[in-house]
């Protein structure tokens, strides 16, 4: 006992003096990387962005999809896309989508809150199920936290299935809280599919109505393959969540993942019969090639990911990103600094008032390592840009859920829609040229004058940046 005490004497100054040193090093570093000049230098103008000669009108769709496509086995087609800007776009059309429901209906958000918007969506969703349409309502337990039960309870009582992702259960393992449901689907008749980065809230309201004014970016798929590849990342989710209101034992629970195993088999079998039959099939004049693609799961974590480096490895002209909490790792880093070293211009947005502080922080510790690499930097000053969309030479473009965060990476389910379609992608381009023009780029000499306190906080964030 002695000889354990007298260690721990000894032991716990060489801890505290290596804390300490760890803590100089890190001050020492951010002051280092600091170099506020005196004097507050002159605003530097960026110069105007402009696009170079894109592909459209050179490459037909087969050499677009095997340039640009990553696992062509993937691709659906959609009888047409439309993108859909803020809610004021997106929430008319998803609410039409519903009322027109004839079979079903399935919801998936992250965030559902009782609000003006939320209240629309629930009495259209009840609309449907008492006209006899079977509809599905999945939501996350820690987006919608505070959800009302009277809220709830109008949904049930009128027929609507609801489940939640991952409630706080003391019976389920503590890991499991951090691992949640962040996309945004809804699917209707097997035919209508709508996605992207719009939560069921009055967030992206626009103020003159009441709302945040949230910019975001939504996206409506018609197409049978598109719709029902949809249902099926639903479906995956809906099994692993639990029904409002139910309670199953320890039996049930055991043979719910029996069942699962044996889906996730079946999933991986039709997986291959597709790449079997995508194989010979030609994809040309079959309608919008469109691949939706979800992070479900461990063997398809790192799907999104390697969609976006694919396409940014082979962009020819420009790659323009908007991104609500943009912390790339080094890969994504090394791809964007390559493309510009090929020539390519590359531009990314990003909130300047962000919901999350200490992730807007931690992001912008970044800002020096893009701004040398040759990236441009804007911030979008007018409240919370929360759109998570890129687009590449007017061929490749994007629309879903995912940052380009560790959460999105590792903890969050996800789903994007990738669409090869050279008028869509047009749209998507002049979208995201209007935010640019509205935002604030952000210069070397700006971050140079940076303060010391800030590149301390920026430090600290990105430090925690796996734990947001």
């Amino acid at each position: 006992m002695m000889v354990a005490t007298l260690w721990t004497v000894r032991l716990a100054p060489a801890t505290a003096g290596c804390v300490l040193a760890a803590i100089g090093l890190w001050v020492w570093r951010a002051r280092r990387h600091a170099r506020r000049p005196a004097a507050r230098p002159p605003a530097e103008v960026p110069p105007a962005l402009v696009l170079p000669e894109t592909l459209h009108g050179v490459l037909s769709l087969s050499q677009m999809l095997d340039r640009y496509v990553h696992q062509r086995a993937f691709l659906r087609h959609a009888s047409s896309v439309r993108l859909l800007v803020d809610g004021g776009e997106a929430y008319p059309e998803m609410l039409a989508a519903i009322e027109r429901a004839a079979a079903t209906v399935e919801l998936e958000t992250y965030m559902l809150c009782a609000d003006s918007t939320g209240a629309r969506f629930r009495d259209a969703l009840c609309g449907a199920a008492r006209r006899g349409v079977r509809v599905r309502l999945l939501y996350d337990y820690i987006g919608s936290l505070g959800l009302p039960e009277r809220f709830v309870g109008e949904l049930r009582e009128a027929g609507v299935e609801v489940a939640v992702y991952h409630p706080l259960a003391l019976n389920r393992p503590i890991w499991l809280m951090n691992r949640r449901d962040h996309r945004k689907m809804l699917m209707v008749d097997q035919q209508v599919m709508f996605t992207g980065g719009l939560n069921i809230s009055d967030d992206s309201v626009s103020a003159e109505d009441g709302g945040a004014g949230w910019r975001d970016t939504h996206v409506r798929i018609e197409g049978a393959e598109v719709a029902q590849e949809g249902e099926r990342l639903f479906e995956m989710a809906w099994r692993r969540a639990a029904v409002y209101g139910e309670r199953r034992r320890r039996t049930a629970r055991l043979k719910a993942g029996l069942r699962e195993q044996v889906r996730k088999l079946a999933d991986i079998r039709r997986v291959w019969q597709r790449r079997a039959h995508a194989a010979g099939t030609q994809h040309e004049d079959q309608g919008v090639p469109v691949q939706v693609i979800s992070n479900e799961g461990s063997r398809y974590r790192w799907g999104i990911r390697r969609a976006y480096l694919y396409a940014i490895e082979h962009a020819q002209a420009y790659i323009l990103i908007e991104n609500a909490y943009f912390i790339p790792r080094r890969a994504v880093r090394r791809a964007l600094a390559r493309a510009v070293a090929r020539g390519v211009v590359v531009a990314v947005a990003v909130p300047g008032f962000s919901d999350m502080p200490i992730a807007a922080y931690a992001g912008r510790y970044l800002y020096g390592r893009l701004l040398e690499s040759g990236v441009r930097v804007l911030e979008w000053p007018q409240g919370m840009l929360h759109a998570k969309t890129a687009v590449i030479d007017d061929a490749w473009a994007i629309v879903g859920s995912y940052n380009f965060d560790h959460r999105s990476l590792f903890q969050q389910l996800e789903v994007v829609a990738v669409v090869v379609d050279p008028e869509f992608a047009g749209r998507l381009r002049e979208q995201t040229l209007a935010d640019f023009g509205r935002c604030h780029e952000v210069t070397r000499r700006e971050r140079a004058s940076s303060s010391f306190l800030r590149r301390i906080l920026e430090s600290a964030a990105y430090k925690l940046r796996d734990w947001l």
